[in-house]
């Protein structure tokens, strides 16, 4: 392996700066746009065909959000879920019969 010393630095930009200088300049094309781009997030705050309440669960005893067609009735969506609710009404029934010494649960 030959080792050799280093005389003196090379002249001239160093590094990044080295690269600026011996790249050529890219010509922009202009922004020409195609067509008018949507908002991504819509909001309409005018009145709504929908009605909101409050209630509370009798099994879990949470209180729910629900979102309802006044005109039919029908729920439109719900938090917490029915599932979820579902799933905590069993879980709740499992550590009520743990407390009376009983283990089993019934699906």
């Amino acid at each position: 392996m030959d080792v050799r010393s280093v005389t003196s630095p090379a002249s001239g930009p160093q590094g990044l700066e080295a690269l600026g200088a011996t790249a050529a300049p890219q010509p922009r094309e202009p922004e020409t746009p195609s067509k008018a781009l949507e908002p991504a997030v819509k909001l309409d705050i005018g009145t709504s065909s929908r009605e909101t309440r409050f209630i509370r669960d009798t099994d879990t005893r949470a209180i729910v959000f629900q979102v309802v067609d006044p005109g039919s009735g029908d729920v439109l969506a719900q938090l917490p879920s029915e599932t979820a609710l579902r799933n905590r009404a069993y879980a709740n029934a499992g550590t009520q019969n743990t407390a009376n010494g009983n283990v089993t649960r019934v699906a």
